[in-house]
């Protein structure tokens, strides 16, 4: 007769465990991208706002020092946004590789859920010939009695 405990319980617990904490780092990776996309919005905006602002001062005439430091100023956050668009690479890059682990911790728990669903199934057909043993036994018994 198989054990009734399914004997890996506690290593499908860690796995369990470990898919779970997997889920949580996609979701803090998630995160953090979604913060940096966030940031190289933010200064999208602000460089298209002094760019405008340059424009709009420039129609009515900008002495060449004002000119050269707005300049400068714009050319700073296209600095920034260079360097945000790497971060960004850098932060996708480190969420699709939380997401390959948490994929991969999915599916031994999976593994280990069909091994105990195999372990329950075997249990159930002991039990099914244990019971069908009994009712011969009764049978071939109450035969005995009644012939």
């Amino acid at each position: 007769m198989p054990r009734r405990d399914f004997s890996l319980r506690v290593v499908q617990e860690l796995s369990q465990f470990r898919e779970e904490a997997a889920g949580r780092e996609v979701g803090h990776a998630a995160a953090r991208l979604a913060e940096g996309r966030q940031k190289a919005e933010t200064l999208r905006d602000y460089r298209d706002h002094y760019a405008r602002q340059l424009l709009e001062a420039g129609s009515g005439g900008v002495d060449a020092g004002r000119l050269r430091d707005a300049l400068a100023f714009i050319a700073r956050i296209d600095d920034a946004l260079t360097q945000q668009a790497e971060e960004i690479l850098r932060l996708e890059a480190a969420w699709q590789a939380t997401l390959a682990v948490w994929e991969a911790r999915a599916c031994e728990l999976r593994t280990y859920g069909v091994l105990e669903q195999r372990h329950l199934d075997r249990l159930a057909a002991a039990e099914r010939r244990q019971e069908q043993k009994a009712t011969d036994e009764w049978a071939s018994r109450r035969r005995g009695v009644d012939g």
